[in-house]
């Protein structure tokens, strides 16, 4: 099986004709669409998911990332995911999804994931970014303290990381020779790059989930004779980090208003081919 991975496509920036172009140039040679996360924002992302399903006609597995969120409730927004992909047969949400048979070899399982301010200086950094303007329940803890919010920056990150080890676990007992895992935020302090470089303290509490990290390295080495793919976005800056013999992170590119492919990875092997025309931004 090959899929096309996708991340950070923001496609709410799009007018209708430059998506359906984008989904033409996307579902050549490929059998389904992985997407990382940061598909749209919560008032558009049922539409375009519906959108890319009617246009690409192939199963397309995914994340919500935190732009999926923005101007909405979280509860909400996933409630909306779960009976979209209810009723739709192309459409794969991943949060509510047990793991996934890509081929006899290869299990998917994913979680959406959060940003946990493990990582870096969270107590000093002046930065502070739109997720506790744009998503309603981190505004409501924004407006009570800096340190509130970090309380529920972990709450979230920690739910999404203790389900996605509960999902990998699960997936370990149909005893699968590779796992391809999809979550939004880089899970290590060497994933979160930019501009080719590891974030600054200042920004890497808003660029990477510690705990994500911790439960992938616990499971990796519980389970070594599984060879494990994890694909991530949210920084748009490219990475590949290989921190285990059997763990590999891949983290996407991407620049709003120009969506690509990442390229497309074929299960047999988890082989990463980049793909020449899709790879390449749209003008």
């Amino acid at each position: 099986m090959k899929f096309a991975w996708l991340t950070d496509i923001h496609l709410n920036f799009l007018y209708e004709d430059k998506r359906k172009q984008y989904y033409d140039e996307i579902n050549r040679n490929c059998d389904a669409i992985v997407i990382s996360g940061d598909i749209a924002e919560a008032k558009s992302v049922t539409n375009i998911l519906q959108e890319m399903a009617h246009h690409i006609k192939k199963p397309i597995y995914f994340v919500l990332g935190n732009h999926d969120f923005y101007h909405g409730q979280i509860n909400d927004v996933r409630d909306s995911m779960r009976l979209l992909t209810k009723n739709n047969p192309h459409l794969f949400w991943l949060g509510c999804c047990d793991p996934i048979k890509l081929d006899a070899d290869t299990i998917l399982v994913g979680e959406d994931g959060w940003v946990d301010g493990r990582y870096g200086d969270y107590a000093n950094t002046p930065v502070s970014l739109n997720d506790s303007r744009l998503i309603a329940d981190l505004f409501q803890e924004r407006i009570l303290g800096r340190f509130q919010l970090l309380e529920k920056m972990q709450q979230l990150a920690d739910k999404d990381a203790n389900n996605l080890y509960t999902k990998l676990e699960t997936a370990a007992k149909e005893n699968p020779k590779k796992m391809v895992v999809v979550t939004h935020v880089p899970p290590f302090r060497e994933t979160a790059m930019h501009e080719g470089k590891i974030s600054t303290d200042d920004f890497l509490p808003f660029f990477s989930s510690k705990v994500t990290g911790d439960m992938l390295m616990k499971f990796a080495n519980e389970h070594t004779s599984i060879e494990i793919l994890v694909l991530c976005g949210h920084s748009h800056d490219w990475c590949s980090y290989h921190p285990l013999d059997n763990l590999t992170v891949f983290v996407g590119k991407a620049e709003y208003t120009r969506p690509c492919s990442q390229g497309v990875i074929e299960t047999k092997s988890l082989d990463f081919c980049i793909d020449s025309e899709t790879s390449n931004s749209m003008n």
